[in-house]
């Protein structure tokens, strides 16, 4: 696991300023201690990799004026004029996907739509189908070569940032961790990285859970990631406890990931409640139902991040609430995979309204990228059209649960806001076209009208890693050749496709424009 050993950061990351004067542009800081604060003119400095000063644009000009001279003479200063300042995103539940473009009808679908079937998360789900599916991951991915792991994972990392994403933590991915922690070193992204873990199934036509692998080597391999990011010096990389699904955990294995998060002081991640099917599944395949599983693993703390949990009556809902876990929920996925999360239950608004934190993430798939501006939008319409309440959620609360409380779920202090003592992440967004027009609420527009796309500057801990679009320190082009050769000799080797159907696939995509 050499790639992921502690290190310093690599030389050919952009240099970062003494000091960075963000300076006339519209911030909104997230800030939780001035209740989102948000400044139509004001200016953030930066020192290092910590934001010194948040105010308005007197208030910081004077900052700056007072830092030593040494410091103040290496000070790059970024015209925010006619942008919205934001936080980095944050997004806590991410699945690094980008090895199935091809397979699992990725890009091997029909380019037409309309033979379309409804999918197997669609309808309520099908739980059992899942269960193996997600089992069979573990395989798969651990058939990418180290190189092919990091190509892939530099390239979908980099779409993250691209995309405004600071921050990302990995609820499981196809692909290596280790692989995962050194593309976040390498694009300069901060990752919580995990594995893809279970160790048992529900397997249609049987009537309890089966074992698939030995859970003390499941568990040994998942406390060397921790051990390994525990030492990292690089600020970026981390590791945290998840599990797939809990239909894939035995008891054994759910109380050995609960001594791990509990020993590493890191958070435990894992798909529950997710869908309607779910239920049943569990009570049939465990005696129980989902959340009471985890209540009764000791999996239930503070330290859970409960992703997409919506199927659950009232007593598990008390038991969140009365545990403060954390739920992370992708609403810009939901509707084109079919599944009801948000509005067959109402459970993740009303539980947020009930005072849980409640976060937004992208989640993952072979198809499409997800972006946290869409999530954010997504939630934004979805919780209010279920509550009839245009307040219900506003876009400055849409804002921190893509920021400040989904930094609360992966328990990573000092980002997610834009306050004094804070790591300096930001996206600058430019605000000054046609959607903005007479609209003194530029995230408003920006969720009406904008998207990833309009993300333009992209800092974390003080380094533009963006600038106009484009990366100042990697080969964007590069990134991309690399990961379509990645994909396809993963693809050709481990997935059985021929391989002039690969090239015919990735030909096509070029032709339509599938470059950076």
């Amino acid at each position: 696991m050499n790639a992921a050993l502690p290190g310093d950061l690599p030389g050919h990351l952009p240099a970062r300023p003494p000091a960075l004067l963000v300076r006339g542009g519209c911030v909104y800081t997230a800030d939780a201690d001035h209740d989102g604060r948000m400044l139509p003119v004001g200016s953030v400095l930066v020192v290092g990799d910590t934001v010194a000063a948040v105010g308005t644009t007197a208030e910081v000009d004077a900052a700056a004026e007072a830092l030593p001279a040494a410091i103040r003479e290496g000070l790059r200063t970024i015209d925010g004029s006619r942008h919205m300042v934001l936080p980095g995103f944050v997004n806590a539940h991410w699945h690094e996907m980008f090895a199935m473009r091809l397979p699992f009808k990725g890009a091997l679908r029909d380019p037409r739509d309309v033979t379309d079937e409804p999918g197997i998360m669609a309808r309520g789900g099908d739980a059992r189908k899942i269960s193996m599916l997600f089992d069979n991951f573990q395989n798969l991915s651990d058939g990418l070569t180290p190189d092919e792991a990091e190509a892939v994972a530099a390239y979908s990392l980099w779409t993250q940032l691209r995309s405004g994403t600071t921050a990302l933590g990995d609820v499981g991915s196809f692909n290596r961790p280790e692989a995962l922690a050194a593309a976040a070193r390498r694009i300069g992204i901060r990752a919580s990285v995990s594995y893809w873990t279970g160790d048992s199934v529900c397997a249609p036509g049987e009537s309890r859970y089966r074992r698939t692998r030995d859970t003390d080597a499941v568990l040994a391999r998942l406390e060397g990631l921790l051990a390994d990011c525990a030492r990292d010096t690089s600020g970026l990389v981390r590791a945290q406890v998840s599990a797939s699904y809990i239909t894939n955990v035995s008891d054994e294995l759910g109380e050995g990931l609960g001594k791990l998060a509990l020993a590493y002081d890191v958070p435990f991640a894992t798909h529950v409640g997710a869908l309607r099917d779910e239920v049943d599944v569990v009570r049939a395949y465990y005696g129980t139902t989902p959340v009471r599983r985890l209540a009764e693993l000791g999996l239930l703390t503070d330290r859970l991040m409960a992703v997409h949990c919506a199927f659950l009556d009232e007593h598990e809902r008390s038991l969140l609430l009365a545990a403060k876990a954390h739920i992370s929920h992708s609403p810009a996925k939901y509707g084109p995979t079919g599944e009801s999360t948000v509005t067959e239950t109402r459970a993740i608004p009303e539980l947020r309204r009930a005072g849980l934190d409640v976060s937004l993430s992208t989640d993952g798939g072979s198809l499409p990228i997800g972006g946290m501006p869409e999530a954010m939008r997504a939630a934004w319409q979805s919780h209010t059209e279920l509550f009839a309440d245009n307040t219900a959620l506003l876009p400055t609360d849409a804002l921190a649960m893509a920021t400040r409380i989904a930094a609360r779920g992966l328990r990573w202090d000092g980002i997610g806001s834009l306050a004094a003592g804070q790591q300096a992440d930001m996206v600058l967004v430019p605000v000054d076209d046609w959607r903005y027009l007479l609209n003194p609420r530029p995230l408003e527009g920006f969720l009406n009208l904008g998207g990833s796309t309009d993300v333009e500057t992209v800092i974390v801990a003080g380094r533009v890693l963006i600038e106009d679009g484009r990366s100042v320190h990697l080969d964007e082009e590069q990134l991309c050749t690399d990961y379509l050769d990645a994909l396809a000799s993963f693809s050709t080797r481990t997935l059985g496709i021929s391989g002039e159907v690969v090239a015919g696939v990735l030909g096509a995509s070029r032709r339509r424009g599938g470059t950076i």
